[in-house]
């Protein structure tokens, strides 16, 4: 126990003496500073990997000691990394808080001596007995003794770990491999899995690390001090005998030092003393705040951690946009920074942090899958922004349905800064746009800020009613949405006019509400729900090939297609040119009053597609507004056509007038 004397006064004279010593150097800097600086950033090591100090300790007889490890791991000024084992034993029972407190207190002791002793196992554990014994000297003698402060427990034996750091590159594989990628991908510099095995890509980071280092490298040599110009005295002849107190003698003017140079080689090696400082807590995270406008290296890696963390999906192209900034935008809402678009300081530690946070909301574009997917595109339909399956694959549909409701929120926002009197003020003055106060750009990404939006509850799902006299953009959500539902063909205008006031009569019939032709909040409710049914078509047609009829049917009173309504004689294809069989519901419709028919240089009457190029027509026309063909009349009823089915005028007529889009047929 004679080991343990005086520590923390010593370790808080010498931490505080390191701090002195660094202003007062940083205050009378040499013009050669710099060199300490980067000597100081990536300075050369010959510590032992491990070393221990067991203590010779002498117990009461009968005593069995109770036992307990202290485990600290900290990063000295020098970029070392320290991992300490303190091996404690105690004469006296300990209680669980009693252990705790004192691994509190030797944390920071170890903390602090390791921070102002040379690194090395021998130093450490001087300084630390010096502390503990200081500690206890100066404990309180009336009252409950610190923990930290009492006799009943000592040190049997301090072990100190230095890691290993071997040199890595192209094709040195393992967990050493493994630990480089994790930082690189924490910092921004590698774009991709850290699966140990050092390839072209982890070569690549390397490289744009040690171009980084070079980089403050050479801030380090820009902001050293300028030294004062030297000039050379003019010599004077001296007369004999005379004193040359007032005759300068002539000397020869200094040799000027070589301009330094960075010293770190971008050869995409990672050397000891490379990731000695990558992963230490001296590593500079940044040079300098990133905006607008900015290109390299440095937003290239800002990018990447985006991208890492969830807050971009547009590759890395070192180019700090639109897109970039949005992003920086959303990381600063959701870690409580100031929202600027701009990458400053604050932002890239927060970003390069290991607690940098994650959206709440996964970032989806072009090309995402899965059950964020769906749940977006099943609101997307809903809600009125886009129609379609919620198939989970985000493709060129659900792109365009986020368009739609980054428009919409855009002219919301357009709205609030009309309404704002002083953001106005600003604009009719020329010191601002309107388009400078909007955020929502219209690009198709469902970023999280704008899914955070769209998924609460504050989100304006549902108007309580939609009229000629609403926002034009609630009247063309409810367009599409009627226009999803198959009640609605006309164009998406924001016009609320007599198609759109059909379409909601159609629906309120559909659902047994009052047909009063007005979007109000009970049948808009229903509208922009799961629940919403679509258009009940009238008639779905089945074609038999073999009886070389068309049954157009009527649904029933329970909503199937039971009702024979008409039956009409046709022709299809012929067996060398049949018509394709099977269920169809081609979203086109009906055609033209008078289609041609170019390969075979004919017309006919009341196109109506079923699929692709086939489709209902009458009979054939040599020419448009000419005689019918008689020899199609007369093949009525026979195979006779080249994959489309021919009726008669009449018939062609009733289903181009009478069958909606989307209607259902049958060919058998």
């Amino acid at each position: 126990m004679n080991r343990f004397r005086s520590i923390l006064a010593i370790v808080l004279a010498l931490t505080l003496l390191a701090s002195i010593v660094a202003i007062t150097a940083a205050e009378t800097a040499e013009p050669e500073a710099w060199q300490a600086d980067i000597q100081k950033l990536m300075s050369e090591t010959s510590i032992p990997k491990s070393t221990a100090i067991n203590y010779d300790l002498s117990l009461p007889e009968g005593v069995e000691p109770e036992e307990h490890t202290c485990a600290i791991e900290k990063v000295s000024t020098s970029g070392i990394t320290m991992r300490a084992a303190l091996n404690l034993i105690a004469t006296e029972n300990y209680s669980k808080e009693d252990w705790e407190a004192l691994d509190v207190w030797l944390n920071d002791l170890a903390s602090a001596a390791i921070q102002g002793v040379a690194v090395d196992t021998e130093s450490l554990a001087n300084a630390i007995d010096q502390a503990i014994a200081s500690g206890r000297e100066s404990a309180i003698p009336e009252g409950e003794t610190p923990v930290w402060a009492r006799d009943s427990w000592m040190i049997s034996s301090i072990e100190v770990t230095i890691p290993y750091y071997p040199e890595l590159s192209k094709n040195v594989n393992g967990t050493a491999t493994q630990r480089l990628q994790e930082k690189l991908i924490q910092l921004g510099y590698l774009d991709d899995k850290a699966d140990g095995f050092f390839g072209n890509n982890t070569r690549a980071a390397v490289e744009m690390l040690q171009q980084y280092v070079r980089e403050l490298e050479q801030d380090l040599i820009d902001a050293r001090p300028t030294a004062e110009p030297t000039i050379a005295p003019i010599a004077t002849a001296v007369p004999d005998g005379a004193l040359p107190d007032d005759h300068p003698i002539a000397t020869e003017a200094p040799t000027p030092e070589p301009e330094p140079t960075p010293v770190t080689e971008v050869n995409g090696k990672a050397d000891a003393l490379l990731q000695a400082y990558l992963y230490s807590d001296a590593f500079k995270i940044t040079r300098g705040e990133l905006k607008s406008g900015d290109k390299g290296d440095a937003v290239k890696r800002v990018q990447n951690r985006l991208h890492d963390l969830g807050y971009m999906t547009d590759k890395a192209d070192g180019i700090y946009g639109g897109s970039t900034a949005r992003s920086i935008r959303i990381f600063q809402y959701y870690n409580a920074l100031d929202v600027t678009g701009i990458a400053d300081e604050s932002t890239q530690l927060a970003l390069f942090s290991e607690n940098a946070k994650q959206p709440d909301n996964q970032m989806l574009a072009f090309g995402s899958e899965g059950d964020a997917v769906k749940t977006l595109q099943t609101r997307l339909r809903v809600l009125g922004f886009g129609k379609g399956s919620s198939d989970g694959d985000y493709g060129a549909n659900t792109v365009q349905a986020v368009k739609n409701l980054q428009t919409y929120m855009r002219a919301l926002e357009e709205r609030a800064v009309r309404a704002d009197d002083e953001k106005m003020a600003a604009v009719n003055a020329g010191t601002a746009t309107i388009e400078s106060f909007l955020t929502v750009e219209v690009n198709g990404i469902a970023d999280p800020l704008l899914l955070d939006d769209f998924y609460s509850d504050s989100f304006p799902a549902i108007p309580e009613k939609i009229d000629s006299d609403s926002f034009s953009g609630d009247v063309v959500r409810l367009q599409r949405r009627l226009n999803a539902l198959e009640y609605y063909y006309s164009s998406l205008d924001g016009d609320y006019g007599g198609g759109t006031k059909r379409a909601i009569e159609a629906f309120q019939k559909r659902h047994k509400l009052d047909q009063t032709g007005i979007a109000d909040q009970t049948a808009l409710e229903i509208l922009f729900s799961d629940d919403a049914k679509k258009a009940l078509k009238p008639y779905v047609l089945k074609v038999s090939v073999d009886k070389q009829r068309v049954y157009a049917y009527a649904p029933d009173e329970n909503e199937e297609y039971t009702v024979l309504v008409r039956t009409m004689k046709c022709s299809t294809g012929k067996n060398a040119t049949p018509t394709p069989k099977g269920t169809f519901q081609n979203g086109t419709g009906p055609g033209a009053r008078w289609h041609y028919f170019k390969k075979f240089k004919c017309w006919a009457q009341y196109a109506y597609y079923i699929e692709g190029d086939i489709m209902f027509h009458s009979v054939l026309y040599k020419e448009k507004d000419g005689p019918v063909t008689q020899s199609s009349v007369n093949n009525l009823g026979r195979k006779a056509s080249h994959g489309c089915i021919r009726l008669s005028v009449e018939d062609a007529k009733w289903i181009n007038q009478n069958c909606p889009r989307n209607t259902k047929i049958i060919v058998y």
